[in-house]
């Protein structure tokens, strides 16, 4: 019986590749903007991994070998060394871009992924977009707050904001008070309210993306800007 090639050193090695494509990876390119649901692709190896993906989010689903295999849910950087003969890839609707995924042969002894990229904080592109802002506002105007009982609503709620400034008019002739909703009152001990903006003064806010309210013994003005 023929016994197994031993590639212990560098050399070995190098005269081992030269005679066929041994440990070199291949790319297969996946359009995520078009669900597919246990697609076959036939192809081969000892591990694989998704390179890269349009965002932290987006994923698929893989299926090794055969379709009653459960189904293991893939993100941006990761994979799995383990003999495979065909691969089933699910995508989820709703998903865009494209993602890249390396597989092949001789890993670990002689193919070995290296990836640099910081992968320590998930949703980290979410965090540099929070951090950045927007580069046009969302909404910025001058709003009558009338006189109570009743509030104003001087901000919805919005899930994308990533901060809400308030200022009263400077020539105000009373006091509007903030609120998170408009059960909010006007001044007073309990009262049912957070901030008090008398002429001039402002309120801000980079951590709240429900509403706000406001209300005052008389009409008031203020000034509302959010992105």
């Amino acid at each position: 019986m023929k016994q197994p090639q031993i590639l212990d050193t560098f050399q070995s090695k190098i005269e081992y590749v030269r005679r066929g494509p041994m440990g070199v990876p291949r790319m297969l390119a996946i359009n995520l903007a078009t669900p597919i649901v246990d697609q076959q692709f036939n192809i081969s190896g000892n591990m694989f991994q998704v390179w890269s993906m349009p965002d932290e989010s987006s994923y698929v689903m893989i299926k090794v070998n055969e379709s009653n295999q459960p189904a293991i849910p893939f993100q941006a950087h990761t994979g799995m060394r383990t003999p495979f003969h065909k691969l089933l890839i699910t995508t989820p609707a709703g998903q865009v871009g494209e993602m890249l995924l390396l597989y092949g042969t001789e890993a670990p002894d002689m193919l070995e992924m290296i990836d640099m990229r910081s992968t320590t904080v998930a949703g980290v592109s979410g965090v540099l977009d929070e951090l950045r802002g927007d580069l046009t506002p969302e909404a910025f105007i001058g709003i009558t707050i009338t006189a109570a009982p009743g509030a104003t609503l001087i901000a919805a709620a919005r899930a994308a904001r990533k901060s809400i400034g308030i200022q009263a008019l400077s020539t105000n002739g009373g006091s509007v008070f903030l609120g998170f909703a408009a059960t909010v009152t006007v001044g007073g001990a309990p009262g049912i309210w957070f901030r008090e903006l008398q002429a001039g003064m402002s309120w801000e806010c980079d951590d709240y993306r429900g509403p706000v309210y406001g209300i005052a013994t008389l009409q008031q003005v203020v000034g509302m800007g959010e992105v």
